[in-house]
């Protein structure tokens, strides 16, 4: 018998089911089996998987051929099972290499029926790992190196994660319980999970980071808003009726009804219009089978969906679409007006109280999740100008590197051609001393029109890249600033740095370009000096000589002046095109950062924030002149 039974579903993942697999693979607990089951691919996952259950023994292959969904696949797993202990891996996932192992350990050393982990979430778009409360357990925390019963931790029931993959089960335990998935669904992990946790008598929990879910990548089965959103009540309708069979629940039963009422209607905002009338009438089912003996009683003023709870129950999906719908967003701020008017001092207190508490709970998560982001956008900002840094301190070094080349180069070759030079002139002094002044002097024209040239290619492509930084820092200014003065002042630094950085390595570049026309102009001159010093009569050869070598001399020198300013034209085109890469991926990065933190705060309070808002205007703008003490405690 296998320590551990690991169950893979897959379908379609040919991307990510290498990864999956060397995972799982590799886990230092090497008895174990891995049940594979194929949930009807039509990609190359099952040639992939194939190749691996051919090297090792281990691996068990199942195959569907028509798509029947993850709960089917993961029953046909459980019933294949032969392990002391089961556990789950979705297969766009990974885990850590000793996960297994140290479940397995905990499992044992505390006789538990299910043991779990902590989890990080890995963004598949940015390639980054995510901490949150919700993976990491931290409403456990209390429980640390404990055993623990489901009742022992039922008043956080409904905060505890749900999912399947972060925990192992033993066998004996599971086939007791006679838990198994819906199939066909969504959303399946949520009524397994409650059916098997709410039983359990002996939990632990390893305080480590073994799973990493993957978020953000294309075509998961959470990502598709289709039909498939019409799931959601019904599973949720399951898992109701096994909480409410749970006797120690008993007294959270007002507090279930209103998480199942949030959450549907949660959903109801977030999915196509096209779905609304069949998932009204889905939602209103699963309503009338809450059976809310007391509507009138007080703590259903701090369920926030409940006014719309009466109205689903109260009418037809037509009345509701048309007339009550397009007015719900507003009911809550004329039930406030009206109450503010009747309420005596003590309830309208309570009142201001929850809207407190609601906006202080926005307020500190909505926070965090900007502290986090911009912390995240500063650290790639950072990042981002220590590499431009290091580009152009690299492309820099190569243009100087390639000058100074050049610059031996071309001094090699004057000595060359000068020593030719000196060597072929004859004694014919007078005539060749009115040559050699005319070839000198074309000589130093053509040196100071290569220096003028050069000089002028070099400033302006270091306006180019000074253009291409200051247009980049001023739109990279734009977007952080809209973000965070702080960013901003960052971004500001980074760019002064980088600009002084472009600013001292052109003046070097420049200095060592009028160093080397200097130093040419130089030896020029020396070696034209030995010329007039050693000349003799020797006129006609000489002068055909000279007026060869001197050719020669010319051409090589403009031969040089191109391949210097191909050279210049080409580093600079590359540190151009370096930069404007990293413009652009700055850019994006900054976007996709934005994105994300945009749709994380609108994905948690879309509609809270501005009903809170609005709420309490209407509260202040509404409050008599005889309430001035409770305006003063607002």
């Amino acid at each position: 018998m296998p320590k551990v039974s690991i169950i893979i579903p897959y379908n379609n993942v040919e991307e990510y089911i290498d990864q999956c697999l060397k995972s799982v693979l590799n886990q230092t607990l090497k008895d174990i089996e891995i049940i594979l089951i194929n949930d009807a691919s039509t990609d190359k996952t099952y040639k992939i998987v194939k190749k691996y259950s051919e090297k090792d023994t281990r691996i068990k292959l199942i195959d569907i051929k028509k798509r029947q969904g993850q709960g089917y696949a993961r029953n046909r797993g459980i019933e294949t099972a032969t392990g002391e202990y089961i556990g789950f891996v979705d297969a766009d996932d990974f885990i850590e290499k000793n996960m297994f192992e140290l479940l397995y350990k905990s499992a044992k050393e505390n006789d538990t029926d299910i043991t779990m982990c902590q989890v990080k979430e890995y963004d598949d778009l940015n390639e980054k790992y995510i901490t949150s409360d919700y993976y990491s357990l931290a409403i456990l925390a209390n429980y640390a190196n404990n055993v623990f019963s489901a009742e022992d931790t039922k008043k956080y029931i409904l905060d505890i994660n749900v999912a399947l993959w972060n925990k192992i089960y033993k066998r004996e335990y599971l086939i007791n319980t006679g838990e198994k998935f819906p199939e066909g669904f969504i959303y399946e992990d949520l009524p397994f999970f409650f059916g098997t946790y709410l039983k359990a008598k002996r939990i632990n929990i390893v305080w480590k980071n073994l799973y990493n879910y993957r978020i953000n990548r294309k075509n998961s089965t959470m990502q598709q808003f289709n039909n498939k959103i019409l799931d959601r009540p019904i599973m949720v309708s399951l898992t109701y009726e096994k909480l409410k069979t749970v006797p120690f629940l008993n007294d959270l039963k007002q507090k279930i009804q209103g998480w199942i009422i949030n959450d549907l209607f949660h959903r109801y905002y977030l999915m196509k219009e096209s779905f609304h009338k069949e998932f009204f009438f889905l939602m209103k089912k699963v309503f009338e089978n809450l059976d809310i003996e007391d509507i009138n009683d007080k703590y259903w003023e701090t369920v926030y969906h409940f006014k719309g709870y009466l109205l689903v129950i109260n009418n037809t999906f037509e009345d509701f679409n048309q007339k009550v719908f397009n007015e719900y967003m507003d009911i809550h701020e004329v039930e406030d007006r009206l109450n503010s008017r009747i309420l005596n001092n003590e309830n309208l207190d309570k009142r201001f109280n929850l809207i407190y508490d609601d906006l202080s709970k926005n307020y500190a998560y909505t926070e965090k999740l900007l502290g986090d982001k911009s912390q995240e956008i500063y650290s790639e900002i950072d990042k981002n100008y220590k590499y431009t840094k290091k580009i152009v301190e690299d492309k820099s070094q190569e243009l100087y590197s390639e000058l100074n080349k050049n610059y031996e180069t071309t001094n090699q070759q004057i000595e060359n051609k000068s020593k030719e030079l000196y060597d072929a002139i004859d004694k014919n002094y007078k005539y060749t001393e009115k040559i050699v002044e005319d070839k000198a002097q074309e000589l130093y024209s053509g040196l100071n029109k290569n220096y003028e040239n050069t000089n002028q290619q070099i400033e302006n492509k270091s306006q180019e890249l000074y253009d291409a930084i200051d247009k980049n820092y001023k739109y990279t200014e734009k977007i952080v600033e809209d973000k965070s003065q702080e960013l901003y002042s960052g971004l500001n630094k980074n760019y002064e740095t980088t600009n002084q950085q472009i600013e001292n390595k052109s003046q070097e570049l420049y200095d060592a370009i009028d160093k080397n026309y200097k130093y040419t102009e130089k030896i020029v001159e020396d070696k034209a000096q030995e010329l007039y010093s050693g000349l003799n009569k020797n006129y006609e050869n000489t002068n055909q000589q000279i007026e060869n070598k001197s050719k020669e001399l010319y051409d090589a020198i403009d031969k040089n002046y191109k391949y210097t300013e191909k050279i210049v034209e080409d580093k600079a085109q590359e540190l151009y095109s370096g930069l404007n890469k990293n413009y652009e991926n700055t850019n994006q990065q900054i976007e996709n950062k934005s994105k994300e933190l945009y749709d994380a705060i609108d994905k948690n309070y879309k509609y809270t924030e501005k009903i809170v808002e609005d709420k309490a205007q209407e509260l202040y703008s509404g409050l008599n002149k005889n309430y001035e003490n409770t305006n003063q405690q607002i």
